[in-house]
């Protein structure tokens, strides 16, 4: 996973997913994104297999394996008699970065999503700033000075302020130590990118609140564990604070 080159941090082309490829990719995510966004409401039936075939120009087989993908997401589940019904919301898997990119930014569960999704990472973030503390190597130390600098030079939304903010939470997973921990950087990844395409996130108007990512990373560098996951979590609170009162916006990013 590359977080730095020569021209600065970029965004990492890739999620923890398990999608297949080709054409039941394709169905996969047509279907996920309709499930997502109510096309096909929870509790109901989609359309039977021969219907799925006509409609999208597919096989059988790409219909079944497809099915298959998210029923194993837990959007769907399949019975010989009754079909294919839609799960309820608290059965998919919304720690799954194809499932959460699937949610058009202005849909009804967008700003839920992002803020459950932030309270979340705020009960895991802060723990990982204090095994950084303890564990990050040299490299990981530099990348989280650089991408706390880049963060505090961006005034405006843009791709290099969202690919430092990503570089700086998911150096921190990283520099944790934590094979479990490191997991989480295809869900930071999706929601870094779902969070930015809502308008969910805002750039930090005072001048503290920009150098609160600096502080973090200084306290990392330092090896001072309490102060770095006390001034983490500060970092990921502010963000819960934004996160509450957010309304859903047309997609600034794709």
């Amino acid at each position: 996973m590359i977080l730095h080159d020569k021209n600065g941090f970029v965004f990492p082309d890739f999620q923890l997913s398990s999608l297949p490829t080709g054409a039941v990719k394709q169905l996969v995510n047509k279907l996920g994104a309709r499930i997502a966004n109510g096309d096909y409401a929870v509790g109901e039936n989609m359309p039977m297999e021969p219907e799925l075939v006509a409609e999208h120009g597919v096989s059988r087989t790409v219909v079944r394996e497809a099915i298959k993908v998210l029923s194993g997401k837990g959007l769907v589940r399949t019975a010989r008699r009754y079909g294919t019904h839609v799960c309820d919301v608290d059965e998919w898997n919304l720690l799954d970065p194809d499932v959460i990119s699937w949610h058009e930014p202005a849909s009804p569960m967008a700003q839920r999503i992002f803020a459950d999704a932030t309270q979340f990472r705020l009960l895991i973030e802060p723990r990982a700033a204090r095994l950084a503390a303890s564990n990050a190597d040299r490299t990981q130390c530099e990348l989280l000075k650089m991408s706390a600098e880049a963060i505090a030079l961006e005034k405006t939304l843009s791709d290099d302020r969202m690919a430092a903010d990503f570089a700086f939470h998911a150096t921190i997973l990283d520099a944790s130590g934590s094979m479990m921990l490191r997991q989480f950087r295809g869900f930071l990844n999706a929601i870094s990118k779902f969070s930015y395409s809502t308008g969910s996130i805002v750039v930090p108007h005072s001048r503290s609140d920009t150098l609160a990512y600096a502080e973090v990373a200084e306290a990392i560098m330092e090896k001072q564990q309490s102060r770095a996951e006390q001034l983490m979590f500060q970092v990921l609170n502010a963000e819960v604070n934004t996160a509450s009162t957010a309304k859903p916006a047309v997609a600034a990013y794709a």
